[in-house]
């Protein structure tokens, strides 16, 4: 199919008619104001049409991209209120360009915002963070390159005057300027991939032809063999055609480029390393300046003191990207540790959270009640154990299938989650087991948590996939910490965990849907011999003096029967049958 030909497509036709026709003028028609005229008005179309051709990119393309076009839009903008001032001098004041040029600097800085175009590297997918960190060090560079034009050409300028000096000093610094951004686009265009490997490609041959007319013009100033509209226009302008050719066709491929992202890895980090050489090269250069340069004491002492100014503030960005990288590290590190502590089906804490935490809060109980503290007064300075069991969920999970297992489980953790405090913890305990950990609980209060507990659990329909609801009830066994209160070190919590579970183990053979508790009946420790009964030794739970408090759970509505709502326990009993 017969792709159409947009209206701008039909000015950059027209614009390489205009180029074609001034280069054959070049070649016949002698310098004159005309051709002057001419030739300043041809460039400022041409680079008009660039900075549009860019910045109808810029309101085209996508959030990440945007920046890319809108920085080669201000390096491209600079250039062109660089042609303008020089179109200005020559065309309006019919006068000759002045070299040392006013316009130099602009010139020379304009690469800067190309350089950080290609850091951007819309292509790659970059985390927030690396791309704030690149900011600064675009910063950094446009700093070291500004100030290596303020330190090998401004002298020569304003500071000690010196004509030649300058030119040559000019060209040097612009030649390494863009041998330095020709490298930096070829290894873009080389690591590339799709689309934008055709838009880098063209960038690469634009600004390659681009850094050979213009050095090359620039000594042709210094040699005083250069005019405008003469033969070393040529190449320059058809560079200038190139890029706005660049810009089109990034237009072009806009939709394939949002295809064809590929992850950034470690790629693209060439600017911080350009960054870091440009800060270690300012001792240097300050060094060179004032023990191996022959130039005047007013070059050296300015040389000097435009370091130490450049040193400082440059100290002063890498001191905030240090700061900003401090931040980060140890954000990104409290989020591993927070997944390291995290069930990932759930989303409650793990047994690795407990591993982490429980010594803390043992600490903390039993020097709650120590006697020097008169803690018996105290209120709530209890620690509380709830082991959390699904009744039946094995018979739900054969019956419904591992996802609908995997959903009932996480509507069971959410409504643990309802009933239970903030200060509370839920833990994955392992396959449809849970555990609670109550702080600061009062352990005369302790059945009113496995209580709501129950209730939120058995009371409510879980919902499942598809738009079914389940009433699936469970099994509580909880054990208090300390043991006993005038001795709270003598029984350990994994000790009370076991009670716990012998506990959980109870409410399950008694039936199911109900919590058993477990209580001291002394408040110190007694002498125990371990004693047979029948061959066996005693259970913890005599061993330890405890009681049973027993919590009955919700009963199923009848309701739930006529409406044709399955419980887990009728599935569990028509699996049996």
């Amino acid at each position: 199919m017969r792709s159409t030909v947009t209206s701008r497509e039909k000015c950059w036709l027209l614009a390489s008619a205009l180029v074609a026709l001034q280069a054959l003028v070049a070649f016949i028609v002698p310098h004159s104001d005309q051709l002057t005229a001419v030739g300043d008005l041809t460039q400022c179309f041409l680079l008009s049409f660039v900075v549009l051709a860019i910045v109808g990119n810029v309101r085209a393309a996508e959030p990440r991209s945007r920046l890319f076009w809108a920085l080669l839009a201000l390096g491209c903008g600079m250039w062109l209120c660089v042609q303008f001032l020089w179109t200005y001098i020559e065309v309006f004041l019919r006068t000759e360009v002045p070299n040392p040029f006013v316009g130099d600097v602009a010139l020379f800085l304009h690469l800067v915002p190309l350089m950080g175009a290609l850091a951007v590297r819309p292509d790659l997918e970059w985390d927030e963070p690396l791309v704030r960190m690149g900011a600064l060090d675009f910063f950094l560079l446009v700093i070291w390159w500004l100030y290596l034009y303020l330190f090998a050409v401004i002298p020569w300028q304003y500071v000690s005057p010196e004509k030649d000096l300058y030119g040559r000093s000019f060209d040097v610094l612009y030649f390494l300027e863009h041998a330095v951004f020709v490298a930096c686009t070829a290894a873009v265009w080389w690591r590339s991939r799709g689309a934008w490997k055709i838009i880098y490609g063209n960038l690469f041959g634009a600004s390659l032809l681009y850094a050979i007319s213009s050095v090359t013009a620039g000594v042709a100033i210094d040699l005083g063999k250069y005019y405008t509209g003469s033969v070393y226009d040529t190449p320059l302008l058809i560079s200038i055609l190139w890029f706005s050719a660049f810009g089109l066709i990034g237009r072009r491929l806009a939709s394939r480029t949002r295809a064809s992202r590929t992850s950034a890895g470690k790629r693209g980090g060439w600017i911080s390393a350009l960054a870091m050489i440009g800060i270690l090269s300012l001792p240097v250069l300050a060094g060179w300046a004032l023990y191996m340069s022959d130039a005047p004491a007013r070059v050296r002492n300015f040389r000097v003191l435009l370091t130490l100014s450049t040193m400082m503030l440059m100290a002063a960005l890498l001191w905030i990207k240090q700061h900003g990288l401090d931040k980060q590290i140890a954000r990104t590190h409290q989020e591993l540790r927070e997944d390291s502590y995290t069930d990932l089906l759930t989303g409650s804490k793990n047994r690795r959270f407990l591993t982490a935490t429980i010594d803390a809060d043992v600490r903390r109980v039993a020097q709650g009640y120590s006697a020097d503290k008169n803690s018996l007064g105290q209120r709530n300075p209890d620690l509380v154990f709830y082991l959390i069991d699904c009744d039946y969920f094995k018979e739900v999970n054969d019956h419904y299938g591992h996802e609908t297992g995997d959903q009932l489980l996480i509507e069971i953790a959410r409504q643990i989650s309802s009933a239970i405090r903030h200060s509370d913890v839920l833990i994955r305990w392992g396959g449809d087991e849970f555990l609670v950990v109550s702080r600061y609980t009062n352990r005369e209060e302790a059945n009113i948590l496995a209580d709501r507990v129950l209730q939120a659990v058995g009371g409510e329909l879980l919902p499942l996939k598809g738009g079914q609801r389940l009433r699936c009830t469970c099994s509580i066994g909880w054990a208090v910490f300390p043991w006993f209160v005038r001795e709270p070190e003598a029984i350990a919590y994994r000790e009370v965990l076991r009670l716990a579970d012998c506990a959980l183990y109870d409410a399950k053979k008694a039936g199911k849907n109900q919590a058993i508790g477990m209580l001291p009946t002394c408040e110190q420790s007694l002498p125990f011999k371990a004693t047979a009964i029948a061959g066996k030794e005693a259970r913890l739970t005599e061993q330890l003096a405890a009681q049973a408090v027993r919590t009955p759970g919700p009963q199923p509505d009848k309701a739930d029967s006529s409406e044709g709502i399955p419980t887990a326990k009728a599935v569990a009993a028509a699996q049996q049958a």
